[in-house]
């Protein structure tokens, strides 16, 4: 027994340095040291979820994010306003934080620096020019909005269950700046938008043109990098503080909503940030033969024109820390010489598992597996993989082929003639 309970102990010691050595680090940097106090809700949620906070000023000379070629963090959160990045951090190098696959999360208000905006630029999103905020003349707050109408009640959130997986009771209380995003962008979507009065300007300034107005307008938005890195860009700070999380909304007619969802949304896009939801995962890819040249073989050196064949993936879709089967219609696998000879959907089996099987077309050469898989929200998959197809041997054709039954006929009537024609001269006197 004691033997038994050492071996748990120890069990037990190397879980906690696997889950230590687990645990991501997060630099959070502050405009202000006040903000730890008035956001200390939303640092406390990061804390409670496993990670590792590194808070310091946005401005400390002594801020760094990598040393040598080693990243020192996987996360960044910048809570940022008026102030400028200092120490060895800038604007190109968290831009190749993020091309190193690694995650961002933005929040600035209406001082937002020139820096910053560049910074978000560079990410995807455009910020509106400083000093302008998103009023709302129709769905303010009416205790914290009466004066300016900045304080705006939004609803307008992203259809996508892997952002916010569950539905939000209330609006959000957003008091901050306005954004935008590329419409012909692939990464880059809006995650809260405006309503369809809003628009982004100088609070008590008349104003007859906006650059930012209506449903177009971003209030947070999202980007999928290309190597899966993510950035979430909001233009409020106030939205994640402690004040937000409690407030009541109530509308401009005195209608009482209840508390704001400031808590659950700004949960659920750092989550999405970070890379605890949305997350799907290939893996297990596989070809096979199922009827050609060498039926059963899997993964073959090289194929032959017309088999039979099976591509299968497994597909997991990640959230919490926990993965589960991925279900969709709308997967599909193409094989590619230059351009798709086959396109055609993938089936699953409600564990996870995808796959087809095709006829190989009557072409050789090099060809691709090619799946690719962008859905808003979730993370890419793109996996390709180069299989040979050749043509049949010569020992591998049929002994007679029916296309050549008119060649073979006039072999036999050729033949036939010379012995006929032969037996003519032969046999008949002149």
């Amino acid at each position: 027994m004691a033997r038994l309970a050492a071996i748990l102990a120890a069990a037990m010691v190397m879980a906690g340095l696997a889950s230590a050595t687990e645990q991501q680090k997060v630099l959070v940097l502050l405009d202000s040291p006040s903000l730890e106090a008035s956001h200390s809700a939303f640092l406390a949620g990061l804390r409670s979820r496993g990670y590792e906070l590194d808070v310091k000023p946005i401005d400390d000379k002594s801020l760094q994010l990598k040393s040598w070629d080693e990243w020192l963090y996987d996360k960044l959160l910048i809570l940022g306003s008026s102030k400028a990045l200092g120490g060895a951090i800038d604007a190109a190098q968290v831009v190749e934080f993020v091309d190193a696959g690694r995650d961002v999360l933005l929040a600035v208000d209406s001082e937002v620096s020139e820096e910053l905006r560049s910074l978000a630029q560079d990410l995807g999103v455009d910020v509106d020019a400083r000093g302008n905020a998103m009023i709302d003349h129709f769905g303010y707050d009416l205790h914290l909005g009466a004066q300016d109408h900045a304080a705006v009640l939004a609803d307008n959130v992203v259809k996508s269950a892997a952002v916010l997986p569950k539905a939000l009771p209330t609006p959000v209380l957003f008091r901050g700046i306005g954004l935008s995003v590329a419409a012909e962008s692939e990464t880059a979507f809006v995650a809260l938008g405006g309503s369809p009065t809003a628009y982004c300007g100088k609070p008590g300034a008349a104003m007859t043109d906006a650059k930012l107005a209506g449903p177009g307008m971003g209030l947070v938005a999202l980007v999928q990098m290309r190597n899966n890195a993510r950035v979430a860009v909001a233009g409020s700070l106030h939205m994640f503080s402690d004040a937000a999380f409690q407030a009541e909304a109530t509308t401009r007619e005195n209608r009482i909503l209840g508390r704001t969802s400031n808590e659950a949304f700004c949960t659920a896009i750092s989550k999405w940030a970070f890379q605890e939801q949305g997350v799907l995962r290939a893996s297990q890819r596989s070809h096979r033969v199922v009827a050609g040249a060498h039926p059963g073989a899997v993964r073959p050196e090289r194929y032959r024109i017309n088999d039979d064949v099976e591509f299968s993936v497994v597909i997991q879709e990640c959230a919490d820390g926990a993965c589960q089967p991925y279900r969709a219609d709308d997967v599909q696998v193409e094989l590619v010489m230059l351009d798709p000879h086959i396109r055609t959907a993938l089936r699953h089996d409600d564990n996870g598992r995808f796959a087809a099987q095709v006829k190989l077309p009557d072409v050789y050469g090099v060809f691709k597996w090619v799946l690719e898989y962008r859905r808003l929200g979730y993370s890419f998959i793109e996996l390709t993989e180069t299989v040979p197809i050749r043509p049949f041997k010569h020992n591998e054709y049929e002994r007679f082929i029916v296309q050549a039954y008119p060649y073979y006929a006039s072999c036999a009537s050729m033949m036939a003639g010379f012995l006929a024609v032969g037996a003519f001269f032969l046999y008949t006197k002149a």
